[in-house]
């Protein structure tokens, strides 16, 4: 509800309050002569349509929810529940697998078909709106902005009908860490190297690319200690090295959330986290999928 429309209702209500006061005085009073019950006042059902309106009218603006997975669910009916669809959940939390959600995870909801854009740098509506095929005015209405706001970097726009380009939504993975890349994907010292090392101090939390269930958490050869996820349709990542693990065989995990420490176990000369994106059983550039 917008500012004006708040001011307006609030001072409808104390009007009609006053108002409705000294006329329920009066209406009981004449009640007490003639024993009976009178109509119920116009001012009152005039409030009711007022207050019925507002809250249709809240019930209808689009909004972005969180919702907890349950058993048995899956994207299309959790898509009906709120009325939006299947591409605008898996585009709005960046799903690799659609069909991989398990009851208890946490997914955003947006309640009406189309996007969320997270807002850059000097950008401004009409570029967003461009950039989503759809009128500046549909942006307004469901944000309650004005067409004299500036947007704030990192402020969350909802852009109803919105579509994303295929580009725009290609599997990508975020990065372990923000460490130092010492080494990357190819021939190196007559080996061929299958992933990427990021050179961080000893005991550096790492966190998952991507979002999936642990399929290994513990030593495994020239790795050292190695946790691996599974992300569904044939990806997953490995992270070697580490000094300890924060997750177990089995676990789902979001994507951040932390897995472990970097260590030097292994074939290592160093502390840092070798990172490794395995497509369809095959070991491939992770730069070429890190956003």
């Amino acid at each position: 509800m917008s500012g004006l429309t708040k001011a307006a209702t609030a001072a409808l209500i104390v009007g009609l309050t006053c108002f409705g006061f000294v006329e329920k005085a009066a209406a009981i009073g004449q009640e007490e002569e003639e024993g009976e019950v009178g109509e119920v006042p116009l001012y009152y059902l005039q409030l009711q349509d007022f207050t019925a309106a507002q809250e249709e009218e809240e019930a209808l603006r689009p909004k972005i929810l969180e919702y907890t997975v349950r058993p048995g669910d899956c994207l299309y009916t959790i898509a009906t529940q709120f009325g939006t669809n299947v591409d605008t959940l898996v585009c709005l939390n960046n799903m690799i697998n659609p069909s991989l959600i398990h009851p208890g995870e946490c997914i955003e909801i947006l309640t009406v078909v189309g996007c969320v854009h997270d807002v850059k740098e000097g950008e401004t509506i009409a570029a967003i709106a461009d950039a989503y095929g759809v009128d500046e005015t549909v942006i307004f209405q469901a944000n309650e902005i004005s067409p004299t706001s500036i947007l704030s970097r990192g402020e969350r726009i909802i852009v109803p009908g919105g579509v994303s380009s295929h580009d725009s939504r290609r599997l990508t993975f975020q990065w372990p860490l923000q460490g130092t890349l010492t080494s990357g994907y190819g021939w190196r010292n007559g080996k061929f190297h299958y992933g990427i090392d990021l050179a961080a101090a000893y005991g550096t939390a790492f966190y998952a690319a991507a979002g999936g269930q642990v399929t290994w958490a513990g030593y495994r050869g020239s790795y050292g200690i190695m946790i691996e996820v599974d992300h569904g349709d044939g990806y997953r990542t490995r992270y070697g090295h580490a000094h300890k693990v924060a997750v177990s065989v089995g676990q789902w995990v979001k994507p951040g959330q932390k897995l472990g420490y970097v260590g030097l176990t292994g074939n290592t000369t160093g502390p840092h986290l070798h990172f490794e994106i395995h497509a369809g059983g095959k070991k491939v550039n992770p730069l070429q999928f890190l956003d």
